[in-house]
């Protein structure tokens, strides 16, 4: 077993989220004082994040986060600084802290197992691969996906790209709304400064008395698609530069199932040739068909970047675990 070197928090998250998928499409089963079991297990993660970062921050500095730093719909660019950590890192020019935009964002790359379960260190221009504090771990080969590491040994690896602020807080890609739901583009929201980036060039930008909320991947067959889900709607698109005066169109509508326990994307008025005057029976059944129509169904929210960004982020959740329009159930 090679020695596990910068093994980093998402390292963790993922593990947590590997235990926690099993159970989330599952059936809902009831949990004394929560709405079902999963509710109570994120807030349990939730409410213990402080004491899962202080122990991991030791390992490798991924930015300090606090709970709570979006926990609704109210950011609007402004504010006092996030307070992020100051991480320890160090100051030999390697490592994530040499990649780091004081100015703004900042664009790194992982280098981590095929199985993401262990996170060597940071990829260079150069190829090498270097832990927090820019000690070189490894050479990366790009043609053969792998790393050397200093070892000797050699061993394929999976490339991740994060976006990180100017103290290299993780960020997500979130929609810029009106404060009642319309959404008029899509941005970063530094946790360190509070600034708002705009999600196509990284660039700042000033949403006035606009708010930010979280949105979420999806996936098709496993496929990260370019979209985001947020408030029962798909955006197909969520690269963009400025502040739309009127509000972007939804391509799709969001729907959990909630005797399959998928919560799915569909395309707008996917259902609307349904005869809904027929028996309930008949109803569903018609729309189970659509839901199996390649498309119309244009996949499912990523559960993966849900749990992250609401178990270890602080994002709060959403009934069903899935931001719906709609719920469906067997008559």
């Amino acid at each position: 077993m090679h020695k596990q070197y910068g093994q980093s928090m998402v390292e963790y998250a993922i593990v947590c989220a590997a235990l926690i998928s099993a159970l989330f499409w599952g059936a809902n089963a009831e949990c004394d004082g929560h709405e079902n079991c999963l509710g109570k297990l994120l807030t349990v993660m939730h409410d213990n994040y402080d004491g899962y970062s202080s122990s991991i921050s030791a390992i490798q500095q991924y930015g300090e986060f606090e709970n709570g730093d979006f926990d609704d719909d109210s950011e609007d660019g402004g504010g006092d600084s996030g307070g992020g950590s100051d991480g320890g890192g160090s100051e030999s020019g390697g490592g994530m802290n040499s990649q780091l935009n004081p100015d703004g964002l900042a664009e790194v790359t992982t280098v981590s197992t095929t199985n993401q379960f262990i996170t060597y260190g940071y990829l260079a221009a150069d190829g090498t691969v270097t832990d927090n504090n820019g000690n070189v771990v490894g050479v990366y080969d790009a043609d053969t996906n792998t790393i050397e590491l200093n070892d000797g040994s050699v061993t394929g690896v999976s490339l991740n790209t994060e976006v990180v602020d100017e103290e290299g807080n993780v960020l997500h890609i979130r929609a810029i709304t009106n404060c009642i739901g319309a959404v008029h583009s899509w941005g970063y929201v530094s946790k360190a400064t509070g600034k708002v980036f705009n999600s196509l060039n990284r660039g700042e930008m000033d949403i006035g008395s606009l708010c930010t909320k979280a949105s979420f991947k999806v996936v098709n067959d496993g496929v990260e698609q370019p979209g985001r889900v947020i408030d029962g709607e798909y955006y197909a698109s969520v690269f963009a530069a400025d502040v739309s005066a009127t509000p972007l169109t939804s391509s799709g509508e969001v729907i959990y199932w909630d005797d399959l326990g998928i919560c799915s994307v569909m395309v707008n008025n996917w259902d609307g040739d349904v005869d809904t005057d027929q028996d309930d029976d008949d109803v569903y059944a018609d729309r189970l068909a659509l839901f199996n129509d390649d498309d119309r169904n244009l996949g499912e929210m990523d559960q993966f970047d849900y749990i992250e960004q609401t178990a270890l982020y602080g994002v709060p959740t959403e009934s069903n675990n899935c931001p719906s329009s709609r719920v469906l159930s067997e008559p």
